[in-house]
C-alpha cells in the first residue's frame, strides 16, 4: 500500500533562492523524513521551563570533541611521528608555527576537559532521570560511547607513556570496567537502593559485558598495530 504524499516543504527565507531550496527540501523529505526529524527533535521539541546549567554539558561535550578533532588535524599537519624528528617537530609547532603553541595547549587541555564534561553530563542524566522511558536507547548508546571513550583514552595514554602491552591493556580494561561499580555505589548511597537511579546504575554492567568482549578484539588488533615485536613488548615509536 502506497503511503500518502507529504506536504511540500516551505522554506521560510526570502530571496530568489526560496523556491529552489523549498523544492530540494521537498524532494529530500519525500524520500527521507528530514523535516519531521528536524521538527520533532529540534525546532518544535518540547523544552521544559526548568532548564539550568546542568543541561549545558551535553552540548559542551560535542563542542570539546569538535575542538579536539580540529586541533588534532592541525597538529598532524606539522607533527613528524618518528623517534628522530618528533621532538623537533613539537618544538617547531611551539615556536615557529603562528598560533601553534595555543593550538597544542588547546588540544592537550581539551583531552582532560572532555572527560570532565562527559562525567558531569552523565551525572546530570542520573540526577534528572534521563535514562527513563522513552529514552532508554539514548542511555544505552551513551553507555556504549562512554565505554569506547574510557578504553581508547586509557590505552592511548599508556602508549604515550611507553607502557608495555600487558600493563597498558590491564589499565585500559580496569578504567573501562571499574567505573560502573563506582556508579552503582554512588547511586545507591545518594538516591537509595530502591531508586530509579540505582536501577540505571545496575543496568550498566549488562551493557558492559558484551562491550568488553568486543574491546578484547580491539586490544588484540592494537597489539599487532602498536606492539609489532612480541619479544620486546614495548610500543613502536610513531
Amino acid at each position: 500500500m502506497a503511503s500518502a504524499p507529504k506536504e511540500p516543504v516551505q522554506f521560510s527565507g526570502a530571496g530568489p533562492l526560496n523556491a529552489p531550496i523549498s523544492g530540494v527540501l521537498t524532494w529530500v523529505d519525500q524520500r527521507f523524513p528530514l523535516m519531521s526529524l528536524w521538527r520533532d527533535h529540534l525546532s518544535q521539541y518540547y523544552a521544559p521551563k526548568n532548564f539550568n546549567f546542568w543541561y549545558f554539558f551535553g552540548s559542551l561535550a560535542m563542542l570539546v570533541l569538535v575542538i579536539q578533532i580540529v586541533t588534532g588535524i592541525f597538529l598532524v599537519m606539522h607533527y613528524k611521528p618518528s623517534a628522530a624528528e618528533a621532538f623537533a617537530s613539537v618544538e617547531y609547532i611551539m615556536r615557529d608555527v603562528p598560533g601553534g603553541w595555543f593550538i597544542r595547549y588547546m588540544h592537550s587541555t581539551g583531552a582532560s576537559a572532555f572527560f570532565i564534561v562527559v562525567y558531569l553530563h552523565m551525572f546530570r542524566a542520573l540526577l534528572y532521570g534521563s535514562y527513563q522511558k522513552p529514552r532508554e536507547l539514548l542511555w544505552i548508546f551513551g553507555m556504549l560511547i562512554y565505554f569506547a571513550l574510557m578504553w581508547t583514552g586509557s590505552f592511548a595514554a599508556g602508549l604515550k607513556m611507553g607502557f608495555p602491552y600487558d600493563r597498558n591493556a590491564s589499565i585500559a580494561f580496569t578504567a573501562t570496567g571499574n567505573n560502573f561499580e563506582l556508579a552503582i555505589a554512588v547511586a545507591i548511597g545518594v538516591f537509595g537502593v530502591s531508586s530509579g537511579q540505582a536501577l540505571a546504575g545496575v543496568v550498566g554492567p549488562l551493557i558492559e559485558v558484551p562491550v568488553l568482549v568486543a574491546l578484547v578484539y580491539v586490544a588484540l588488533w592494537a597489539r599487532r598495530r602498536f606492539y609489532p615485536d612480541p619479544t620486546q613488548n614495548t610500543p613502536v615509536a610513531r
